[in-house]
């Protein structure tokens, strides 16, 4: 919210200087996000009076004005054609300066001089961009300087409005916040026009989304345009002006903080009936769009025409135009829930549902309308016709909030003197009354962010200022630690940046369209965009994003890994959802791009030796099964399993899927292990130790297998014939190719032997070779050669 100092002065005497008071207000109140000083440097503008116009000889876009300024005449040309005789304008004379730092100086257009410049008020400042000049509607005499005249020169606070305090949408508001924080004093109530109530213009209430509505007749209205001080007071808060009740509708709203509406009463009915919307019935408002009501809305209406979107916005065949001679004002207090979701599902936000929705006060109505009936009467000349009509069927009471000594201070911390709490509670206008042990405070209806004792603390302690508190750590016996399973993870991810990969971070939400492995279960009911409307159900699927985006900008050599969690869809959780803490790693490029003398590229070999250092390391011995993945290779993927449980899996991604989802066009590897398996599989594991008190013995056997027969089956074989005495099992060569049959590939395995209690002979070992190649050959169908 914008707050001037010039305007806000009209309530309070400041007691600090604008740096002074930003600081009071960060300390004690709100952030704030800016200041701006308006009017900074603009000199030279004095009002003119135009006393003749003709037409450029030589542009027919251009008119001359003979302008009276005062003490002489000047001639000035103008492309607003707009401008009349006996118009007052601001003018900027030869040497003036305007808002940017733009100079004034006398010049020719199409060959005729300008002896100086007929501003808007974009030129002042008040505005970002104006059509036409502006016109003053007071009676000023000309030559009278418009910038001291207007008080022009200003600074502008931008104050952050948290959603707990709409108390501070208001000058009033603000006003009593300030002096709260003792920031300044003496707080000063605009005029008001007393009012009387009783059986005015006919109200009635049907639907409980309204819980108050008031209602005011004023006839003999004048339309014309709002003096410049109004027009600068609502230019300091973003709004442009447009005519005088209108203008004095929105002064109100910013001076008071509660949403007002004026109707042309000539354009309504002989009553006003507040009632829920019916499903299916339109409303065309004033922003001239037709809205289609889903049945729970509140209807401001005439008992048969639609009015107003009660709490959010009027509607555009009964608002105010130059023709208005009579005009009914509603001031009402709306339920905040039901204009929240009112506003929320047409996707229409105003000054208006920003306040409604986070609370007005109900019980300033009738301060409220009086206002607005004194500054019609003075601004448009309009007369009170009627009693105020206001129809309050449950009055909303202040509530009374118990709050103990003893409690303020356990909360805060410090021991706050009881005299100095009741300070507090007197600065921020909360009634209080001594119990035992403490005081029974009564909230004003203005705060309905205040309903328990803890607020009140709160209340109590950003008065009393929180940087006056000592800092302490907090005491307590327990001694801290880092559990075993979060130190496996960080262990898990040094491995993986010890092996060259690079750690990322991704977004949890994800497009199911993109999900190609396997697809989302668990998807928001509000999301941010249709892109991130599903909680990932691999993790890998933000890890391949990742590097897509890096492949797209250039980055070809990329090797990333991510531990984070994916998300399932878990009827028997109480969230109903399952969350799987995993690690996944992607690999794509060369192996080692910062050797040139190293040419490989990452292949699905040296891909796995990733996956073989992780689980070596922790001590757990893994199988790889081949098995239909959807969108990876078949001949170069597999399911990780460990003692027959499945932990993840490992693969070369389909060259379409890579290139037409990821834009990558080269051979692409991703895994993805369940860490949490991991982990519980790791846990009673020890890393064996190879004993070297006996040598060891090789054998290698070269055999042409059909590609069916998988690497696991080979092992096992081998592991069932040779049992305790193999040491290691290592692929030594693999050749597809030149002189080796479709369907068939050549492979040589070396096998290292070795026994611990003894040295092994070549005959026992040669009586396991020949025991290992006939049922290598009988098991699988391999032919071994010798």
């Amino acid at each position: 919210m914008n707050i001037s100092k010039n305007w806000i002065s009209e309530y309070i005497d400041l007691k600090l200087t604008i740096s002074e008071l930003i600081n009071k207000i960060k300390l004690h109140s709100t952030n704030v996000e800016g200041v701006e000083r308006i009017g900074n440097g603009i000199k030279g503008v004095i009002v003119g009076k135009v006393i003749d116009i003709k037409d450029h000889p030589d542009a027919d876009k251009i008119i001359i004005c003979t302008v009276d300024v005062g003490d002489k005449k000047l001639q000035i040309l103008t492309a607003d054609k707009t401008v009349k005789v006996n118009d007052l304008v601001p003018v900027a004379v030869d040497g003036a300066i305007l808002a940017g730092n733009f100079k004034i100086k006398s010049r020719k257009m199409r060959g005729i001089i300008s002896e100086g410049m007929m501003c808007s008020l974009e030129e002042l400042g008040l505005e970002e961009k104006s059509e036409y000049v502006y016109r003053i509607p007071e009676d000023i005499k000309p030559g009278t300087d418009f910038v001291e005249y207007l008080k022009l020169p200003d600074d502008v606070i931008d104050i952050e409005i948290f959603p707990n305090r709409p108390d501070l949408l208001s000058y009033l508001g603000v006003a009593k916040e300030f002096i709260a924080i003792d920031a300044a004093e003496n707080l000063k109530y605009p005029e008001i026009k007393e009012l009387k109530k009783g059986n005015g213009f006919p109200v009635e209430i049907e639907y409980e989304g309204c819980k108050r509505y008031a209602a005011l007749v004023i006839e003999d209205v004048e339309i014309k345009p709002s003096p410049a001080w109004l027009v600068k007071r609502l230019a300091t808060a973003g709004i442009r002006s447009i005519n005088n009740i209108v203008d004095i509708t929105n002064y109100v709203l910013l001076e008071t903080g509660h949403p007002v509406h004026a109707f042309d009463l000539d354009l309504i009915g002989d009553k006003i009936v507040v009632r829920k919307a019916n499903k299916g019935e339109k409303v065309l408002l004033l922003d001239e769009k037709e809205y289609e009501m889903n049945g729970t809305e509140t209807l401001i209406t005439d008992g048969e025409k639609i009015l107003a979107l009660g709490g959010i916005m009027g509607g555009q065949e009964s608002g105010i135009n130059e023709n208005t001679k009579r005009v009914l004002l509603e001031v009402a207090y709306f339920d905040p829930v039901n204009i929240r979701k009112s506003s929320r599902y047409h996707k229409v936000s105003s000054d208006s549902s920003y306040r409604f929705e986070r609370g007005v006060d109900p019980n300033d109505v009738e301060f409220v309308m009086g206002r607005l009936a004194y500054l019609i009467e003075k601004l448009a000349n309009g007369r009170i016709a009627s009693p105020m009509t206001d129809v309050y069927p449950e009055e909303i009471k202040p509530k009374k909030v118990n709050v103990r000594n003893e409690y303020v201070n356990n909360r805060l911390g410090i021991e706050v003197d009881k005299k100095d709490i009741n300070k507090i509670l007197e600065k921020l206008e909360f009634e209080s009354k001594e119990a035992e042990s403490g005081y029974i405070v009564t909230v004003p209806t203005r705060r309905p962010d205040i309903s328990e004792e803890i607020d009140l603390v709160e209340e109590i302690g950003r008065i009393y200022g929180y940087h006056n508190i000592p800092s302490t750590l907090p005491y307590n016996n327990l001694v801290g630690g880092v559990s075993e399973y979060i130190k496996f993870r960080e262990k898990v991810s040094e491995i993986m940046r010890l092996n060259g990969y690079n750690e990322a971070f991704t977004f949890a939400f994800m497009d199911n369209s993109r999900m190609w492995l396997k697809s989302g279960e668990v998807f928001l009911e509000n999301p941010i965009s249709s892109e991130l409307a599903t909680l990932r159900p691999l993790l890998i699927y933000g890890v391949l994003e990742s590097a897509s985006y890096n492949f797209r900008n250039q980055s070809r050599n990329i090797k990333l890994f991510e531990i984070g969690k994916s998300f399932l869809k878990d009827e028997s959780s109480e969230t109903k959802v399952k969350e799987i803490e995993k690690l996944a790693f992607v690999g794509v490029g060369e192996e080692n791009p910062n050797d040139y003398t190293d040419k490989r590229n990452i292949n699905f070999y040296t891909f796995k030796g990733v996956l073989d250092n992780l689980l070596d390391y922790f001590g757990i011995e893994a199988d790889l099964k081949r098995g239909k993945i959807e969108g990876l290779s078949y001949s170069q993927s597999g399911k990780i399993f460990v003692k027959n449980v499945e932990i993840g899996f490992i693969g070369k991604v389909d060259n379409d899927i890579a290139k037409n989802i990821y834009d990558i066009t080269q051979p692409l590897y991703i895994a993805e292990l369940d860490i949490e398996k991991l982990y519980d599989l790791k846990s009673n594991k020890k890393k064996n130790i190879i004993s070297l008190d006996y040598p060891s013995m090789r054998r290698d056997y070269s055999m042409l297998i059909d590609d069916k027969v998988t690497y696991l089956d080979i092992k096992n074989v081998i592991l069932k014939v040779g049992k305790k005495l193999v040491e290691e099992i290592k692929i030594f060569d693999i050749y597809k190719g030149k002189n080796i049959e479709e369907g068939k590939t050549s492979i040589t395995i070396t096998v290292t032997y070795r026994a611990k209690d003894r040295t092994l002979t070549d005959d026992e070992i040669n009586r396991v070779s020949e025991k290992t190649i006939n049922m290598l050959k009988n098991e699988l169908g391999i032919e071994v050669r010798k």
